[in-house]
């Protein structure tokens, strides 16, 4: 028999999880949202694969943001990378929220500073132990198009598992979108976590901040 969960879980309410490269805010409109136009709202190439955007102008970006912000089965979080000067870098969203069940979906729009870089993998990373750790959610979900290349190697490197594929699943943007669904379950995320430990901990990095072992290495034991 299965384990039977401890539902319903909280829901995700932190206003801050900290990390070494990044910290996770509570989106704050005031205090984030003109860092975000910056670092991922002005740059239309961004929002090409996804359904929301790309925006006019600054006050067209926080008109989408604003309402997001205040539904009650959504939680954004903004990325605040303290690489350098502390700047906003990114965006979370937890979307479809359902502590009755434990699961929630999750989306990301990642600046030029998080891509490819180890801070955007620490900033997932923080995001899932708080989901899946200390919160107890037993699903987090990822959803994206099928030809939305980027984003699947992200989920499959990150440890989400593809599910499949629903077919015509929204009209936008003029087009009919398919959307493939990965998942990551509670019970995976240890052995996740410690891959993901073991390729953030700093002596994997070289002085140029190259890494030394891969996470598919890592997860492979070479």
């Amino acid at each position: 028999m299965p384990d039977v969960p401890a539902l319903p879980c909280a829901h995700p309410n932190a206003p801050v999880r900290p990390g070494r490269l990044v910290d996770l805010e509570r989106l704050d409109i005031p205090r984030h949202a003109a860092g975000l136009w910056q670092a991922v709202g002005r740059n239309p190439s961004l929002w090409a694969m996804i359904p929301p955007g790309p925006f006019a102008d600054e006050a067209a970006f926080i008109g989408w943001l604003t309402p997001r912000a205040e539904r009650t089965d959504v939680a954004l979080y903004v990325i605040v990378d303290k690489t350098g000067a502390r700047t906003v870098a990114g965006l979370f969203l937890l979307l479809g929220i359902n502590p009755a069940m434990g699961t929630v979906e999750m989306g990301l729009v990642y600046g030029s500073r998080l891509t490819r870089q180890a801070a955007g993998t620490e900033a997932f990373f923080l995001l899932a132990a708080y989901v899946l750790g200390t919160l107890g959610y037993r699903r987090l979900e990822w959803r994206c198009g099928p030809d939305h290349s980027a984003s699947r190697h992200a989920a499959e490197r990150f440890g989400f598992r593809m599910e499949g594929i629903l077919r015509q699943t929204m009209w936008t943007k003029g087009r009919s979108w398919d959307t493939a669904i990965y998942s990551m379950l509670d019970h995976e995320w240890p052995a996740i976590a410690e891959g993901l430990t073991a390729w953030l901990a700093p002596e994997n990095f070289g002085e140029r901040g190259g890494q030394r072992r891969s996470l598919t290495s890592i997860r492979n034991g070479r």
